[in-house]
C-alpha cells in the first residue's frame, strides 16, 4: 500500500508505503487502519516540502 508525496506544485515525486505480512492482519483490518495512516504521513511530508521550497534559495560566492 503506498500513497503519493507531492512537491510545491502538486507533482508527484515519490510515494511513501508501508507494508505487513497478511497472515497477521486480515484484510478489513488494513482497509480500515493503514490508509489514513499512510496518507496524513504523505500529506505531511508532502506539505513540509512545499514549504521548503517556498523559503526563497539564496546563494553566495565564497
Amino acid at each position: 500500500m503506498a500513497a503519493p508525496r507531492r512537491d510545491g506544485q502538486g507533482r508527484v515525486f515519490a510515494a511513501v508505503n508501508v507494508n505487513t505480512h497478511s497472515a497477521e492482519n486480515s484484510l478489513d483490518h488494513l482497509i480500515q487502519h493503514h490508509p489514513p495512516l499512510l496518507l496524513a504521513a504523505a500529506g505531511e511530508i508532502s506539505a513540509d516540502v512545499a514549504r521548503v521550497e517556498s523559503v526563497p534559495q539564496v546563494t553566495r560566492d565564497l
